[in-house]
């Protein structure tokens, strides 16, 4: 790493991140549900302003249902759920999540997200429901 100070800083604040960004998401339309697939193996507070960012701009459109697909993190830290909650709370579309992680199921059904959200092990049953 280079010994410049001002260098560090931007690493450290996480600036070096920001010319990645549109990779952090993807989404296709499949059957009218838009699936938004999340490219982090650890999604956390540091990408929580650009997922809502993201998921802002589906907010107005006529859905059957927004998969969001965290199958491919490993690791989901509140912040970064908060954002997904928001979401939910202020559009009509069906939010539905997909978590293929055993460990991540267990944590979502003991913290009762699974009260406020549908969640599915993958993508074909989500979009299927």
């Amino acid at each position: 790493m280079n010994s410049n100070l001002f260098d560090r800083k931007n690493f450290l604040d996480g600036n070096w991140m920001t010319t990645n960004i549109s990779n952090y998401f993807s989404n296709n339309l499949d059957n009218d549900n838009l699936v938004i697939k999340v490219n982090l193996i650890r999604a956390t507070a540091n990408e929580a302003d650009y997922l809502k960012k993201y998921l802002n701009k589906f907010a107005d459109q006529e859905l059957k249902a927004i998969v969001i697909d965290l199958s491919e993190c490993n690791f989901v830290d509140s912040t970064f759920l908060s954002g997904i909650i928001s979401f939910n709370k202020n559009t009509d579309t069906q939010v539905k999540l997909v978590v293929s992680d055993t460990r991540q199921l267990r944590i979502f059904h003991i913290t009762k997200l699974d009260s406020i959200f549908k969640i599915y092990t993958n993508i074909d049953q989500a979009i299927a429901s």
